[in-house]
């Protein structure tokens, strides 16, 4: 709602006013809530029904944006878009509907999920989870006497929402519904940004559906390949091999490129950044919307919307920032406007600056103490290599089209219109070559990059379909059969990744993890029983290195609870989880004393140590270690499946713990 208001108050009476609120609107209003919420939050208000009166003062908030109605335009989109409209969120719907519902599959063998959500929505319920304790900032679940290292605005509201419904609602459910409607603001706002761009809905929303469904040729390259191994593309024999990729990472898996996502999965597991990248391009929009760019109001609201972007995507909002700068650079640089360059800075630096010190304030960083640098500057490995290639598997079909548009707006001299567009591309390119973040295996600067690239070539893909539908005879017909040809060869990308990702009956193991990840019976009684039966604050010890790539949010995630050490795929340096996950190895599983590992258990703040199948394989003596020493360990749940010891403290004091 209150971003309903603020896009009412930005666009006045427009014709396009309307359809701008509701479009834009949406993902604008759940930042500027969640915001309110988060100081609700922070100050201590846990009433529910105060807490969900959050979005009147964030609408009382955005009241004086009407001063700048005068100054912004939208295009004119009327009632009668509704159909193209409709037409990109059933685009969004087929995407996300299915791998959504076999989310925590019931399966014979338990609960299935498949290998991307682990590291994705399964990472989130373990934020949920941890956020919903109440404490700001919230702890670090993997490590001792530390805070949560993360952007989590995003996750604040399913936080609350279980905070006060733990019975009735579970952290799963929350989220998924909660991706859902992102997704689908998404979807409105991705059509907003393209009719700036474009004069017809049709054409709009064909280019939108077409990036979210033939963005790469990486699964037309694989069936290219199982072509020529096998001479045939058998239908099982192809089903079996393809079953077993991570489709969209074929640039990186098989010809150690850059792993560039395609926007579609930027709508299956990250709503964070869905609304981070609305909330960034939207302060791009605002300065192209703009007829007067040294206005200190619009680049207050253009450094606010940044700031906000800061807090639920990070990493995306220094790039972001980068564009508006360069681009209200040129704007002012072509007005000659050159009074107007430190106000301006001035104006938009200040919520951004707020928003940074909030994002210090509540530790999204962490400090590098002696650990890795979590991101360097410099040519990427990854990025450099075979180039051309990696780009044209990556990105060609998008890229073809948009090249097209691009030769049209150079034809027709709407060059100056494409200005903000451009320069994302430009910022997006360099970024893409010179930063790195190498506790991500190199890939998340291409992740996310490639990501807005799809976005920013999206309008010129809409060009080259309107001119050419216009144009009509011939010309009409030719370039609609090309691009139909050219989709038609990058459909198998997405409809491979969207089979897999609800392909939870897949049993196969993957690069050192498994494809589905199973929960059996006993293992959900055992982990319900620690989420129940536990305090809240409770440690909850697995061996972290043994249970690998696949389970390390095991307790965080299904058990609710947080560990002395873990090694968090979510979080960035890696080194002292590393370095913790080890010692807690050596010094409690693979230790031959009882004494020796109670008192290790004790100076790492461990309240309960879990035994499994992967602990009982690969240190077979500790069990029965633990089981021979009852006045230290007090058996306190045991199934097939997993067995919990309560460490007891014999009056010692739980002091040191956090």
């Amino acid at each position: 709602m209150p971003g309903v208001v603020l896009a009412r108050r930005l666009y006045g009476r427009q014709p396009g006013g309307w359809a701008a609120a509701l479009l834009a609107g949406p993902t604008w209003g759940y930042a500027l809530s969640s915001l309110v919420l988060l100081a609700f939050w922070a100050a201590g208000i846990r009433s529910f029904y105060w807490l969900m009166f959050a979005p009147v003062p964030a609408a009382l908030l955005v009241w004086p944006a009407r001063g700048l109605a005068g100054t912004l335009t939208v295009p004119t989109i009327t009632r009668r878009e509704i159909g193209a409209w409709v037409f990109v969120m059933l685009a969004i719907i087929a995407i996300v509907g299915r791998p959504y519902a076999k989310i925590g599959s019931d399966v014979a063998e338990g609960r299935a999920y498949r290998a991307y959500f682990t590291a994705d929505f399964v990472w989130a319920m373990a934020i949920v989870a941890e956020v919903s304790k109440g404490d700001i900032p919230p702890k670090n679940p993997y490590y001792n006497n530390d805070s949560l290292h993360y952007y989590w605005l995003m996750h604040l509201l399913p936080a609350v929402e279980y905070h006060h419904a733990p019975n009735s609602s579970s952290v799963q459910d929350l989220l998924i519904v909660n991706a859902l409607w992102t997704a689908m603001m998404f979807g409105g706002f991705f059509y907003f940004l393209v009719r700036h761009f474009v004069d017809r809905p049709w054409p709009a929303a064909v280019a939108c559906g077409g990036v979210l469904w033939c963005s790469s040729f990486e699964g037309f390259d694989r069936l290219l390949y199982v072509w020529r191994r096998s001479g045939s593309l058998d239908y099982q024999a192809t089903l079996n091999y393809l079953r077993t990729l991570n489709i969209d990472a074929v640039g990186n898996w098989s010809y150690q490129g850059m792993k560039v996502d395609g926007l579609h999965r930027l709508l299956l597991y990250q709503p964070q950044h869905q609304v981070g990248y609305v909330l960034g391009f939207s302060a791009l929009l605002l300065l192209a919307q703009s007829r007067d760019c040294s206005r200190a109001a619009l680049l207050f609201l253009c450094g606010a919307f940044l700031g906000t972007s800061l807090l639920f995507s990070s990493f995306a909002a220094g790039i972001f920032l980068t564009m508006a700068a360069t681009y209200e650079a040129i704007r002012l640089i072509q007005a000659r406007q050159w009074k107007a360059f430190v106000p301006c800075a001035i104006a938009a630096l200040a919520p951004f600056g707020a928003a940074f010190a909030l994002g210090v304030a509540l530790q999204y960083v962490d400090p590098v103490t002696g650990g890795r640098l979590p991101l360097t500057l410099g040519v990427n490995p990854l990025a450099a290599h075979r180039v051309a290639w990696i780009f044209w598997l990556n990105f060609g079909p998008v890229l073809f089209v948009a090249t097209a548009g691009l030769v049209v707006a150079l034809w027709r001299g709407m060059l100056p219109r494409l200005i903000p567009l451009v320069t994302a591309l430009a910022v997006c390119t360099v970024f893409y070559f010179l930063v790195d973040v190498p506790d991500v295996q190199h890939v998340y600067a291409g992740l996310n990059i490639g990501k807005m690239i799809f976005i920013a070539l999206t309008p010129f893909s809409a060009i080259a379909l309107q001119w050419s539908w216009s144009s009509g005879g011939w010309i009409r017909w030719t370039t609609t059969a090309v691009a139909a040809s050219v989709a038609l060869v990058a459909l198998p990308t997405v409809l491979i990744d969207v089979y897999n990702t609800q392909d939870v009956w897949n049993r196969a193991m993957g690069p050192g993890f498994r494809w589905t990840v199973i929960l059996r019976p006993d293992e959900i009684e055992g982990l319900n029983w620690i989420r129940t039966s536990t305090a809240k604050d409770a440690r909850v010890q697995i061996e972290p290195e043994v249970r690998g790539r696949d389970t390390w949010a095991y307790v965080t995630a299904f058990a609710e609870r947080r560990m002395a050490g873990g090694i968090p795929l979510g979080m960035v340096p890696l080194a002292k989880y590393e370095k913790i996950s080890a010692r807690i190895k050596s010094e409690i599983y693979q230790s031959t004393s009882a004494n020796d590992t109670y008192e290790r258990s004790l100076d790492s703040c461990i309240d309960y140590l879990v035994v499994g199948k992967p602990e009982r394989t690969a240190y077979p003596a500790f069990q029965p270690l633990l089981d021979a020493s009852p006045n230290l360990f007090r058996p306190a749940f045991r199934n097939d499946a997993l067995a919990v010891y309560s460490v007891l403290r014999h009056d010692r004091a739980r002091s040191g713990c956090s």
